[in-house]
């Protein structure tokens, strides 16, 4: 028999999961809601949500809901028979006037259009660097109309083929002086292109897409940088002389090195005139020596001795100066 704390395990462990698993739940949506993908799958569904709660209508504008975390964003859908809007279109879907002469790839025999206004949202799912948004982005999708119960639907390549799908914006923001508006498009792949606006607020485009009105942001002159002076380097630093500096480092430290060279060049061709002097003038008391009258060599024992000869001047007495 089960006991009653067995009970009371079961209902603590399934009264912890719970939350967890809701938890687990959630957590792609909020890692997913800055992709514009993801929320075109979003809207999708809560477009198409309208059709299963009353027997749609063909060319019945419906509105849906959207949840908590979209507040400011608006969602439509508006269910065709594709040969009508081939042959009439269809003027007045919010900011959309669709002309005839629209393809759809691949055929279908009906068709839902559905609408987004991405209000206060729109550079979060769009951010456009460089640029500011004048009116909501806005956009138009086509599905098949088959399953009205579908999630994650494809898109269906919707074109026009005669005359271009217009975009008029009701209300824009304030126009910047100097500045010119201008018309982006955002296709399915990412891609973004622009283009001028028509009227002062209508777009164009042959294909389907998001659309909006920017202007360029106006960013402040850069401030001029104030006069530099010029200052001498300063001795042992290595700043505040530039190249300048640097070169009249190097010239100065040649001119001592130069100097240095010459005062031992100077040195050593003094030392060798001094040198060479000496020399000569050794010579000359040499060839004196040699040239003189010769000593007479005596043999003094077994050595032989220069000996003076005898006087060859006569001395003269001092009393004979006297007469």
């Amino acid at each position: 028999m089960i006991s009653f704390a067995y009970y009371c395990l079961i209902f603590t462990i399934l009264f912890i999961k719970i939350p967890i698993f809701k938890a687990q739940s959630s957590l792609p949506t909020q890692q997913l809601s800055f992709s514009s993908r993801f929320l075109d799958s979003v809207l999708q569904d809560y477009a198409f949500r309208p059709f299963s709660r009353r027997r749609p209508r063909t060319g019945v504008v419906y509105d849906g809901n959207v949840p908590s975390n979209l507040t400011g964003a608006t969602v439509s859908a508006l269910r065709l028979r594709t040969g009508s809007l081939r042959k009439r279109g269809f003027h007045g879907y919010k900011e959309f006037d669709i002309p005839k002469g629209i393809l759809e790839n691949p055929y279908v025999e009906r068709v839902i259009l559905v609408y987004h206004n991405l209000g206060n949202l729109s550079s979060l799912y769009y951010p456009l660097p460089g640029y500011l948004f004048l009116s909501p982005v806005v956009g138009l999708l086509a599905y098949n109309a088959m399953d009205l119960t579908a999630k994650g639907l494809p898109e269906l390549d919707l074109r026009a083929s005669e005359n271009p799908i217009l975009v008029t914006f009701k209300t824009l923001g304030i126009l910047p002086n100097g500045v010119s508006p201008k018309c982006v498009f955002f296709d399915l792949f990412g891609g973004v292109a622009f283009d001028h606006v028509m009227n002062g607020s209508v777009c164009s485009s042959v294909t389907q897409g998001h659309f909006g009105i920017v202007v360029e942001e106006i960013t402040p002159p850069p401030v001029a940088p104030p006069p530099r002076v010029t200052e001498d380097p300063i001795a042992g630093g290595r700043g505040g002389g530039g190249n300048g500096g640097r070169k009249k480092g190097w010239w100065v430290g040649g001119s001592v090195a130069g100097g240095v060279l010459l005062a031992a060049v100077v040195g050593v061709l003094v030392m060798w005139v001094r040198w060479y002097r000496g020399t000569k003038r050794i010579g000359r008391m040499k060839d004196a020596a040699e040239g003189g009258v010769p000593l007479t060599v005596a043999a003094v024992g077994r050595a032989k001795v220069p000996m003076a000869l005898g006087t060859r001047t006569k001395p003269i007495l001092e009393t004979e100066y006297v007469s």
